[in-house]
């Protein structure tokens, strides 16, 4: 995660991030957005996570090749 910030409304805040997956393909300015109350109640690893789950879940939505 490079960032947290929050968003113009103060309702959400942004986790700006970054990953290179094995096969060399990288996100490198990649975006999700959580509530605030959800950014306050978050532990570090649980923000790591709740990225990972969103990027899992993008992914197994895309067709490879």
């Amino acid at each position: 995660m490079k960032n947290e910030i929050p968003d113009n409304n103060n309702d959400t805040v942004k986790l700006a991030f970054s990953v290179t997956f094995d096969d060399g393909t990288t996100i490198s300015d990649g975006a999700i957005v959580i509530s605030r109350a959800d950014w306050l109640n978050m532990t570090g690893q649980e923000k790591l996570s709740k990225i990972a789950d969103v990027i899992s879940k993008k992914m197994s939505g895309t067709k490879g090749e």
